[in-house]
């Protein structure tokens, strides 16, 4: 009877030991980021409509960096994201001409996220003009935001984002919820923040976006797509 006892205990430790042994084995959700991703499909959960093709200009895509930069073709996803379908419609027609990544004039961002497995993280993306300063005015005013908001350079940032990936980590997911909160921000002439109320923090899109990990970098998507 000991014997069997003890067998069951042994057992009982051992089916611990590979139990944590395995969660330890789970890589670092940040490692896992560390990649070029590209949009495969961005859902707004509150209607259920895929909006990916209104996005595509020609491609959405992210490269994120060890140390938590980020540099992407994702101006017109965030200019989605912050400002709505409706207002989104409104400018459609002339983002590809202000965010000209034909040229591989490119969008910076950062992402911050805790050490070992997480489930959600903050990012934050600028949103510029390019080239000249003109351009992400331009659409300001045409979304009816008045002159006292017309900054060259708006950083959005949206802290709790839900990621999540596949079993391999060849696909990432995004989520943009209820559980998300925003923050936007222009810079002064020293580089603080200084708080940006053109816009209301609160009416931002809730999605889903979804990644496929890619082996190229993101001037070589960009060509491939055009």
């Amino acid at each position: 009877m000991k014997r069997i006892l003890y067998a069951a205990i042994g057992l009982f430790l051992l089916a611990g030991f590979n139990a944590c042994d395995l969660v330890q084995d789970e890589p670092p959700t940040k490692t896992q980021m560390e990649s070029t991703w590209q949009v495969t499909q961005a859902i707004n959960t509150t209607t259920g409509a895929d909006f990916t093709s209104q996005v595509n200009f020609p491609i959405t895509a992210f490269h994120l960096s060890s140390d938590g930069t980020i540099i992407s073709t994702a101006a017109p996803l965030m200019m989605y994201i912050v400002y709505g379908d409706s207002k989104y419609t409104q400018i459609a027609s002339q983002i590809d001409q202000v965010f000209n990544y034909a040229s591989f004039n490119l969008n910076g961002g950062e992402f911050f996220i805790g050490g070992g497995v997480q489930s959600r993280f903050t990012l934050e993306m600028k949103l510029e003009g390019l080239p000249g300063q003109q351009a992400l005015t331009t659409l300001l005013g045409i979304l009816g935001i008045g002159n006292a908001y017309l900054d060259v350079v708006v950083y959005h940032k949206f802290m709790d984002v839900g990621v999540e990936f596949s079993e391999d980590y060849n696909t990432m997911v995004w989520t943009i919820d209820g559980n998300t909160t925003a923050l936007y921000n222009t810079k002064d002439n020293y580089g603080n923040y200084v708080l940006w109320n053109g816009w209301p923090v609160n009416n931002f899109s809730h999605v889903e976006v979804t990644m496929e990990k890619r082996v190229k970098d993101i001037p070589d998507l960009i060509e491939e797509a055009l």
